[in-house]
């Protein structure tokens, strides 16, 4: 009788599916969770409510809480990688590009739990007591400061522009405003604020003679 599925070491690969699955319902169901409660307030009984499986599921995948929020970050961070794949994909000029991964990452945070929780957790979770979560905010600067540096050197951004200064900036100005987008709306106001950021910041960055390209940059705002 011929087997309906394939042998993977010693595992079938319709269990391993079953448990890859299961293991991504669990962490969306953290997330879930650690945007509503933050990291302190969550729980393990909660998150298995969530994902509607038992502790000892939950468990058996993600050994702590710690674990949890680790895989959420780490899921978060595979979504920035699309975004800035995206960004460079779909723009014509580094400039273009700079705003268009602010846009992609601003839709990001709107509609995926995901990465609304890993930005809960990197804003609320105490220095050392998870290791790295602030990376999530860090990974954004240096490809941030490349795009930045390559628009200068096209020549549309101001020759001699702080190209580290201005990353660092843009990744603080938009962690606030989806900070404040999230107490104030939750995040559906978020793209209108960043259209506004783009209003007040691109007048002092764009190269003198270059004023003309900034209408089309806040139409991909």
């Amino acid at each position: 009788m011929r087997r309906l599925f394939r042998l993977k070491g010693d595992r079938p690969v319709a269990t391993q599916a079953r448990a890859i699955a299961t293991r991504k319902g669990i962490v969306d169901a953290a997330a879930s969770v650690f945007v509503r409660h933050g990291y302190a307030g969550a729980s393990i009984s909660e998150i298995a409510d969530e994902a509607g499986i038992t502790k000892g599921a939950v468990y058996f995948h993600f050994r702590s809480k710690e674990l949890l929020a680790r895989a959420v970050v780490d899921a978060q961070d595979e979504l920035a990688t699309q975004v800035r794949e995206r960004s460079v994909a779909g723009s014509p000029s580094a400039v273009a590009m700079l705003v268009a991964m602010v846009r992609e990452l601003g839709v990001l945070m709107r509609d995926d739990v995901v990465a609304r929780a890993s930005m809960r957790l990197a804003v609320e979770v105490p220095t050392g007591e998870l290791e790295d979560v602030g990376g999530t905010y860090e990974a954004w600067i240096g490809p941030t400061e490349h795009v930045i540096g390559q628009a200068v050197a096209e020549g549309d951004l101001r020759a001699g522009l702080d190209a580290a200064a201005l990353a660092r900036f843009l990744v603080a100005a938009f962690t606030g405003m989806q900070t404040v987008s999230v107490a104030t709306s939750q995040l559906e106001d978020l793209m209108p604020r960043l259209r506004e950021m783009w209003a007040i910041v691109l007048p002092g960055i764009v190269a003198p003679g270059r004023e003309h390209i900034i209408p089309g940059l806040l139409r991909r705002a």
